[in-house]
């Protein structure tokens, strides 16, 4: 085998582990939290009760909705979020061990957030979300974890 062939072979074992992780897609986990002044906090949510707890100031927090779903490149797939809001995901590709992707939060047809991210490889992203007027029933925070296959 000369040298190019062998350089060449080299370069395509590297790649085949990304195009693998690509072509398999990513699992997405959407995790809904009711943040509130007072009550308990569930036990899964304590290691990560100090960031919600600069993020929203509430002292409480309970999971109300988790979904985990395999999700395709360059495919949207939506999410039920509590309070009859989604969440749309389209997952873009790999880009320096991220996932980048386009996120947005819709009420109805309102878009509360509709940006692109760059999330660590089997990181989290959370999203607040304020109470609805005229009630003081705390916040929702969406909790979205992405890792690629």
């Amino acid at each position: 085998m000369n040298r190019a062939a062998a350089v060449a072979l080299g370069m395509l074992g590297a790649a085949l582990p990304i195009a693998a992780a690509v072509a398999l897609g990513m699992e997405v986990q959407v995790v809904s939290v009711r943040a509130a002044e007072r009550g308990s906090s569930d036990a899964e949510l304590q290691p990560v009760r100090a960031r919600l707890r600069r993020l929203v100031g509430y002292r409480s927090f309970r999971v109300v909705h988790e979904e985990r779903r395999q999700c395709s490149w360059r495919n949207t797939e939506e999410f039920a979020i509590p309070g009859g809001r989604s969440l749309r995901v389209m997952p873009k590709g790999m880009q320096d061990e991220a996932v980048v992707m386009q996120v947005r939060l819709l009420d109805g047809r309102r878009r509360l957030v509709d940006t692109d991210v760059r999330l660590r490889n089997r990181g989290t992203m959370l999203l607040g979300v304020g109470h609805r007027a005229g009630r003081a029933d705390g916040a929702l925070i969406i909790m979205l974890k992405a890792e690629a296959q």
